[in-house]
């Protein structure tokens, strides 16, 4: 089953309804601020944890996100907010952007062997991003993938864990978005379509 952490985002409620309810593989909702109550049947093969409004400093209750984290040894992959939750949980740093950044940004892959780009035609993509911070330090554990002009941490994962923080949001950013989305997926062991 796939838990996903809704951290208040409209692209994970689209991403819900155009690309995961035509999939054959469970997935269970809660939100930021939900307890996380499973049955004991229950197996978590993965989680999502989504984009979403401020910061993981502002007064939002974001403690289901680092509870999924610290109890689920699974693969996970983070967008946005997501994504500096994941840095945070992990001790990197933050830093505010002079301006909110609302566009599709030119994305360049570092390191293009990581099994989650693979099927990729190019180093370099376009992803879809909405958000005021981004992820200056990295968790020492942690190792950039693709940076942008915005920001040299753009991709992020653990050296050891799948565990992936994306500053963008791959989940709605169309073709090139969904091929690492997938391959996410495979890494948790679900059949994808």
């Amino acid at each position: 089953m796939l838990l996903i952490i809704d951290n208040q985002s409209s692209y994970i409620k689209k991403f819900k309804r155009n690309f995961l309810s035509e999939q054959d593989f469970d997935f269970v909702v809660f939100d930021h601020n939900q307890p996380i109550v499973l049955s004991d049947k229950s197996k978590i093969s993965g989680i999502i944890l989504s984009g979403g409004r401020g910061s993981p400093f502002e007064p939002l209750n974001l403690t289901t996100n680092f509870i999924s984290l610290m109890n689920f040894n699974v693969p996970t992959i983070a967008f946005c907010l997501g994504h500096e939750i994941l840095a945070v949980a992990y001790r990197g740093r933050l830093k505010k952007l002079p301006d909110y950044v609302t566009k599709k940004t030119k994305i360049t892959i570092t390191n293009t062997d990581d099994p989650i780009f693979e099927g990729l035609q190019s180093n370099e993509i376009y992803l879809t991003r909405r958000h005021h911070y981004h992820v200056s330090d990295l968790p020492v554990d942690f190792e950039s993938l693709a940076k942008s002009e915005i920001t040299p941490n753009e991709i992020i994962k653990h050296k050891k864990k799948p565990l992936y923080g994306f500053q963008s949001h791959p989940e709605v950013s169309g073709h090139e978005g969904l091929i690492m989305i997938k391959n996410f997926l495979k890494m948790c062991n679900f059949k994808v379509i």
